[in-house]
């Protein structure tokens, strides 16, 4: 599906065009936003308008990974959208195409930054749009308050993970969870700073297809990006920091029960060479023929115990 709606800025009215007569609303010295739902009709629709060949094949190859391409004929540049379902991280990709006289966005699967879009874009156009820039700097404001949103969504798995972790849940988040999590922290981190990259590209680079009353506002939103992306960094370092924490105190646990088994180990040692030594079978054992061998053997097997456990207590090794 392919919506088209055209910008009268001088006479300020808004017009829905037909896919077929983008061209000729072009060509009258109307600004167009062409809105395509699924990457395959792009073609049909942006070589109308002289689009190259190579920024087509781009757009139909739909890959969910940032790019930024100045033509001569228009500027090509992909934006990953981020949200979070569930635990997962899901991306997706957004081509914009800009060109002479038109901005087209290009997406296969819904867009929630061009949703938001949709529902403004004629209470802006109408308050202080004076150029095509308008959707431009909306369609990066709507990217931002989207990826704040997925940023404040995954904190809170985050906190989540930590009490888990300290809690008694901790080796079931450890096996899947957690280490999904930090490989979502990176690529959504990829994600903006690409975005980042993007935006001060169109910010700062002369090109005829945007204004420069629009570029300042493009350039104020990169600091945005700069702290989102820092911001990311921050989660995935506390997310690093309570996984070794938890792995500390599974080490702590884990030598408490090795002092423990040392601390038998120790006990039983003297008593199993005692064992070895009259478990011999030798015919000359004078402790053998006394009558009070067995008595003095447990005797000494007492003895041996109550001082080693003494000898435990005082050093406080357990």
């Amino acid at each position: 599906m392919t919506d088209v709606i055209s910008f009268d800025f001088d006479a300020k009215v808004i017009h829905k065009v037909k896919p077929q007569d983008v061209a000729a609303a072009v060509a009258k010295g109307r600004y167009c936003w062409i809105d395509i739902e699924d990457a395959a009709e792009a073609e049909s629709v942006l070589s109308e308008l002289n689009v190259s060949m190579s920024t087509i094949e781009r757009v139909t190859r739909d890959r969910t990974q940032g790019q930024f391409v100045m033509g001569r004929s228009s500027v090509h540049f992909t934006l990953v959208e981020t949200g979070l379902k569930g635990k997962e991280l899901q991306l997706s990709a957004l081509h914009v195409v800009l060109g002479d006289g038109f901005l087209a966005t290009i997406h296969s699967q819904p867009s929630p930054v061009l949703k938001n879009l949709h529902e403004t874009y004629e209470d802006d156009f109408y308050a202080s749009a004076r150029s095509g820039g308008f959707l431009l700097f909306e369609l990066a404001d709507y990217l931002i308050s989207g990826y704040r949103a997925t940023l404040s969504d995954m904190s809170k798995v985050v906190e989540d993970i930590q009490s888990q972790l300290l809690g008694e849940d901790g080796d079931d988040v450890l096996e899947g969870l957690s280490t999904q999590l930090t490989r979502s922290l990176l690529d959504y981190r990829n994600a903006v700073v690409t975005a980042r990259e993007t935006i001060y590209e169109l910010a700062t680079r002369r090109s005829p297809f945007v204004s420069e009353s629009t570029q300042p506002f493009l350039d104020r939103q990169t600091n945005s990006l700069e702290r989102l992306a820092a911001d990311a960094a921050t989660e995935r370092t506390v997310l690093s920091e309570v996984l070794n924490l938890y792995m500390g105190i599974v080490s702590h646990r884990t030598n408490r029960v090795v002092d423990r088994l040392t601390i038998v180990s120790l006990i039983f040692l003297p008593l199993n060479f005692l064992a070895a030594v009259y478990g011999m079978n030798f015919d000359i054992m004078p402790e053998l023929q006394w009558k009070y061998g067995y008595l003095a053997f447990w005797g000494v097997v007492t003895v041996m115990v109550t001082s080693l456990i003494l000898v435990i207590r005082f050093r406080r090794w357990i």
